[in-house]
């Protein structure tokens, strides 16, 4: 063991208390890859550890409180989703919360989604700058007599070292020790992890958990015997009474759960108690679990909306924004809204034309009255085009409902939370001149043209074409977007809360991060700020697209919009998409609607937009990651590293913005190399249109080529009518003479 090892975990001073050695990576790899409770190997593959929480800086956010309950609110709709989706699986035996949750998530004493708890007091909130680690799991093979050594804790190695030789034993001579690691570990769905000891964890007479140290003939030692690479195949071996087990631990969480049951007669079975052997290099010993989302510290009531007290003021807000019919504000609310969008000092203007009229109509000068009247409308009309003022509105009954039933909705993909966070981003970046860039006009440090006029009206005319050809109305390119990105807990052999262990289906635990010294679970926080895109889609291509694709009869009367029937017809996705990740015709539960075609494309062309982005920016595609905004046809690609951000969106797009417009439209790049075998499974496969799983805010579903260039419907669809591709939509359109779709 290395020395400093040794220094910090073995018996110190009297009275001190003993450190993990520590190590420093990337922010992104100790929040993920080296979170605590994850089992690495250094270069080489030589030594295993484990990660453990240490003492960290604390993130005060007392000055940011948006931003802290924006995370708590992430983590209590991700917990409620995960158990909301373990409680309903489908078996003989019953399913319990706690089988499903930490401690640190749940309260015992409630039922139901109420019994989710995610309370400040539990939790410490800490950059990852530093992990500490141990060396683990502490169970060796001698390779030449097969003889394993069990140690309980660093210390008890430290103290009791591997021995330099092994003597004699059965038909073996004393001979050097060679010593390995084990690189197996018992694994459970309940979170738990142990080395692969021969020992057995049983419950006594008093329902306590020990592990025995002994064979039955009261032997201490064991040989491994691997016969071939199948663990069903290897088998301890007593050196005493040469008795032989099969390599098998039981998990002592649900050991101490379930067989008080199982004694009762209720129908649970050993299956579910055995842990399973599997490497610790392999994905099922750990999935860390992460959310992302867009920083709004500068407008809480992002957060506020939601809360079920203002369902009235929430349904206001998405009809006003998506055109339900209504009426003028007073001139007091128009005041208002122009001071909440920053432009209180333009109202005077406004104010005055408004007084000239009220003192042309008492002089009985109503011609003067008219003229007065009409710049008044016009200056209102202005503001209400730059969306820096709203009309009083009445929401429909339908909205009304939806905002009601929003409450279970999947948090990522409730269209109503999306809608308002769209309007918070527009008016806090992209609508502001010096958060964000307008790329259809030549700026000094995105246009390479920029020398002359001349050759900027060519940039301009250029880019506003190419960007009608993508059928894109809007796109911008945001300076610095905020975005935290956190990670709160794990989960063992599964990422998602089921998985089928025997033909049996299994709840998932979903784990907090080991307790600090303070006793506080961890969260770590990464906080970003890095370029990003913003596109927004013309909504008259996607109508277009909606009605030959035969989910919308009728297109919206303006000033509706396609979000409001989107919106008033949405049926909840749900947390892991289980609706739309079928492999199978019997599995068919979805046919399309608004809701999901329209996400389907939105999210199709970001991550077609993602794929051109890295090409031409040299950037990795697993460091790009999307928000989409479905029901205003808009979505953004943003960087994700934490490394210092040189800018590689901006200078593509000064350098590489003709290939890159060229490359979106460009049917050829939108053929996968897996041909037909990627498009009968729903057109999209890593060899395309896909992501790293991880980067994908919606995990790579909800995605198809066909809805960009046309082809066979979605395996999840039960309407197989192919699709109509939104690009083939555009060619109609530009070549029947039809008007063109951006102005």
């Amino acid at each position: 063991m290395a020395q400093d090892q040794r220094h910090a975990i073995g018996a110190g001073a009297p009275g001190t208390r003993a450190l993990p050695p520590r190590m420093t990576r990337s922010q992104p790899q100790l929040a993920t890859a080296y979170a605590p409770g994850s089992i690495f190997t250094w270069e080489g593959g030589k030594g295993a550890c484990l990660s453990v929480p240490i003492d960290g800086a604390a993130i005060d956010f007392s000055a940011r409180q948006t931003r802290r309950d924006q995370i708590i609110e992430s983590l209590q709709e991700f917990c409620q989703n995960w158990l909301a989706r373990g409680m309903s699986i489908n078996r003989n035996a019953p399913i319990y919360e706690q089988q499903l949750l930490d401690g640190c998530f749940h309260n015992p004493m409630r039922q139901g989604q109420a019994s989710v708890d995610i309370a400040l007091d539990r939790f410490e909130f800490l950059r990852p700058e530093r992990m500490g680690y141990l060396p683990g799991p502490l169970v060796y093979r001698c390779d030449v007599c097969e003889l394993v050594r069990e140690f309980v804790s660093p210390a008890h190695q430290i103290a009791e070292p591997l021995s330099v030789t092994c003597g004699a034993r059965d038909d073996r001579a004393a001979h050097d020790s060679h010593w390995r690691q084990l690189d197996v570990v018992y694994a459970h769905w309940s979170g738990g992890v142990e080395g692969l000891s021969p020992y057995r964890y049983t419950m006594d007479r008093n329902g306590a958990i020990q592990k025995i140290p002994r064979c039955q003939c009261g032997s201490e030692s064991f040989r491994l015997k691997k016969q071939g690479n199948q663990f069903s195949r290897w088998r301890f071996i007593c050196t005493g009474c040469k008795a032989q087990k099969e390599v098998y631990q039981t998990d002592p969480f649900s050991l101490n759960l379930l067989k008080p049951l199982i004694e009762a007669g209720v129908p649970h079975q050993w299956s579910e108690i055995n842990m399973i052997p599997v490497s610790y290099r392999a994905s099922p010993v750990f999935y860390v679990q992460t959310s992302r989302f867009i920083v709004f510290d500068s407008d809480p009531e992002v957060i506020t909306l939601m809360a079920p007290s203002r369902e009235d003021d929430l349904a206001a807000r998405v009809a006003s924004l998506h055109g339900f019919a209504g009426i003028d504000p007073s001139d007091e609310r128009i005041k208002e809204q122009l001071d909440r969008n920053d432009k209180g000092s333009i109202f005077a203007p406004y104010q005055s034309f408004r007084a000239r009229e009220a003192a042309a109509r008492e002089s009985g000068d109503a011609a003067g009255a008219e003229i007065w009247a009409d710049a008044a409308r016009t200056t209102l009309n202005g503001w209400y085009e730059a969306g820096l003022v709203s009309r009083e509105v009445s929401a429909s009954p339908a909205l009304q409902a939806q905002v009601h039933a929003r409450g279970n909705y999947a948090r990522r993909y409730d269209p109503i939370r999306s809608t308002v966070e769209h309007d918070a981003l527009r008016r806090r970046k992209v609508n502001l001149a010096r958060e964000a860039a307008n790329l259809k006009i030549a700026h000094p440090d995105l246009c390479a043209e920029y020398e002359t006029a001349d050759l900027q009206a060519v940039y301009e005319q250029r880019v506003v074409g190419d960007l009608s050809r993508a059928g894109i109305q809007e796109a911008r390119l945001i300076r610095n977007l905020d975005m935290v990105e956190f990670s709160f807990g794990f989960s063992r052999v599964s990422a998602t809360p089921e998985t089928t262990q025997k033909d049996r289906r299994m709840p998932v635990r979903l784990m907090g991060f080991p307790p600090l010294p303070s006793n506080k679970r961890p969260i770590y926080v990464i906080e970003q700020q890095n370029e990003a895109i913003y596109i927004q889609l013309d909504a008259a291509t996607v109508a277009a697209f909606l009605e030959r694709n035969g989910v919308l009869d009728q297109r919206p009367v303006p000033p509706r919009t396609i979000g409001s029937r989107l919106i008033e017809t949405y049926q909840d996705f749900k947390v892991f998409l289980k609706d739309f990740s079928v492999r199978d015709e019997a599995s068919r539960l979805r046919s399309r609607d608004v809701a999901s075609l329209t996400y389907l494309l939105v999210h199709s062309m970001a991550h077609h937009v993602m794929h051109g982005i890295a090409r031409f920016s040299g950037l990795d595609l697993g460091s790009l990651s999307e928000v989409i905004f479905p029901a205003d046809l808009a979505f953004v690609v943003h960087r994700r590293g934490m490394t210092e951000d040189l800018g590689n969106i901006s200078s593509m797009w000064r350098d590489q913005n003709g290939a890159f417009l060229r490359y979106l439209v460009a049917r050829r790049e939108l053929r996968c190399g897996s041909g037909t075998l990627c498009d009968h499974r729903g057109g999209a496969c890593p060899a395309c249109i896909m992501i790293p799983e991880t980067s994908c805010v919606a995990g790579n579903q909800l995605l198809s080529r066909a809805a960009l260039v046309g082809g066979r419907a979605p395996l999840w669809d039960t309407n197989q009518t192919p699709l109509r591709g939104f690009f083939e939509i555009l060619h109609d359109l530009h070549h029947t003479g039809q008007p063109h779709p951006i102005g």
